[in-house]
């Protein structure tokens, strides 16, 4: 019989991955949804002068059969007003125009709830993308070539350590 991983395994690997895409290749600072980590209620938070990213696993609404689309939408409406008052904030304070966005990450192929929520948000030009399972693997394989500096970064990142594992025992050049 095969024993099912804790989703949290699962999840802290997932968050280090965003962690080290935002940190690492986009330059920018993040906060996750830790205790205390996070002032948008959201998976990830990233910003940088001109842009704020709010991140979600795709799985927020993949699994909402019970919920009306309306409720779906609603919750999607309201992390992106959440973002924008942070980036109007920000923007007040820098007098730098921010860009801000609400991504939707699948780590699994998003289903017809996902994606009828992203269509919905969409129409209602709220700035939400879906970031497909493809962008996913790309966004993966630009970070597992990284080769960060700081041996602390790795140790404390899962989806680092895991990669320089893999780098380690050859199945990443």
């Amino acid at each position: 019989m095969r024993k099912k991983l804790p989703k949290y395994l699962k999840a802290d690997i997932e968050r280090g991955f965003i962690l080290a895409y935002y940190e690492l290749v986009k330059g920018c600072t993040v906060s996750l949804d830790l205790p205390g980590g996070n002032i948008v209620p959201v998976v990830a938070l990233a910003h940088k002068p001109g842009e704020y990213y709010g991140m979600d696993f795709s799985s927020t609404y993949h699994f909402t059969e019970g919920q009306k689309p309306q409720t779906r939408l609603r919750r999607v409406r309201r992390v992106v007003e959440e973002i924008q008052r942070y980036a109007e904030f920000a923007e007040h304070m820098s007098s730098i125009k921010y860009r801000y966005v609400y991504e939707i990450w699948c780590f699994i192929p998003p289903n017809k709830y996902v994606s009828d929520t992203v269509a919905a948000a969409g129409k209602e030009g709220l700035p939400v993308e879906l970031v497909g399972l493809e962008q996913v693997h790309e966004r993966i394989r630009q970070v597992a070539v990284l080769q960060p500096i700081d041996k602390d970064t790795v140790y404390e990142n899962a989806f680092l350590w895991a990669a320089r594992l893999f780098r380690q025992a050859g199945a990443w050049k």
